[in-house]
């Protein structure tokens, strides 16, 4: 599906596969030009603070890039800097505060997991319980679950099936609370009129609301694409300590410092060739989501 609309007739709501392959257009048409900018973001990370901040502006100059595209208002990289690099401190500051979010969102996502596994296994200890005193004698049942082969590979499915419901508990509540963050850098590189950090990631969580389900679904087939460049780090980050670690002893200092400067190489590498992958895709997601819930305003986003 080609991402160029006409001026009079915009692209409209999209379906999951259209969603990723807008984005995906998008990415590989411009592909030179947004390797370049993220790598470049990639390389301010070693300043600190500042470079930091560069950094997250540079997730949103790729993102207006992308999404200007989308509405055929295209921009230059210096015109779409113009907008961007005021808001740079509020980039910063949004991924800070998302950041520390989803820390404490984990903490309690996980908690609630260890609560449900707590609860199952009192409930499973109350029907063993129970089939003791139907069936014999519960202490004798529940002794005998330790020593009888067939019940101890019983209570190991058990284990591992208590074990699932907490990741899968974990997974999804903590899914759930990134998706609804998903875009938050999005309104704050795209609409012209003033937002601050705490709106931009509030915008985010409004536009999302009632579509998480359909946005996991993106990131599932968006994780898919993506997958085998994953794949490819951790198989050379692999290759790079075992052919190291035949030419220097693991422990000397000329192994540390060529690890630690190939690895860093290769992840900010890898890193300038996904994330314009997922800016691209994230801003169709923002055009979607306005589009269904708004309605299609372009002057929202500047003539």
């Amino acid at each position: 599906m080609s991402y160029e609309p006409s001026p009079s007739q915009s692209l409209g709501p999209l379906s999951i596969g259209n969603v990723v392959n807008v984005g995906l257009r998008i990415y590989r048409d411009h592909f030179k030009l947004y390797y370049r900018l993220a790598f470049i973001g990639y390389l301010w990370l070693l300043v600190p603070i500042y470079g930091w901040a560069k950094f997250c502006a540079m997730f949103g100059l790729i993102s207006r890039l992308a999404f200007r595209e989308i509405i055929e208002r295209p921009e230059t990289v210096n015109e779409a800097r113009r907008h961007v690099n005021p808001r740079m401190w509020s980039f910063f500051r949004a991924g800070i505060l998302v950041s520390l979010i989803t820390f404490l969102v984990s903490l309690i996502t996980l908690g609630a997991a260890i609560l449900v596994v707590f609860i199952i296994s009192f409930v499973i200890g109350i029907l063993i319980g129970v089939l003791g005193l139907i069936f014999g004698n519960s202490i004798t049942l529940l002794d005998n679950l330790n020593t009888l082969p067939e019940n101890s590979i019983a209570m190991t499915i058990i284990g591992l099936l208590v074990v699932i419901i907490l990741m899968i508990v974990f997974f999804f509540g903590l899914s759930w609370f990134i998706s609804r963050f998903l875009i938050y850098e999005i309104p704050l590189a795209i609409e012209e009129n003033s937002i601050g950090a705490r709106a931009a990631i509030g915008r985010s969580w409004k536009l999302t609301q009632g579509f998480i389900l359909r946005i996991q679904g993106i990131v599932v087939v968006g994780f898919l694409i993506s997958l085998p460049i994953s794949i490819a780090v951790q198989i050379a980050t692999f290759s790079i300590q075992t052919i190291l670690s035949l030419l220097f002893p693991q422990e000397s200092a000329i192994f540390a410092w060529l690890y630690l400067v190939l690895v860093f190489g290769l992840s900010f590498a890898s890193g300038a060739l996904l994330v314009p992958f997922w800016q691209a895709i994230k801003s169709v997601i923002y055009y979607d989501l306005c589009s269904r819930k708004e309605g299609i305003d372009l002057q929202l986003w500047g003539s």
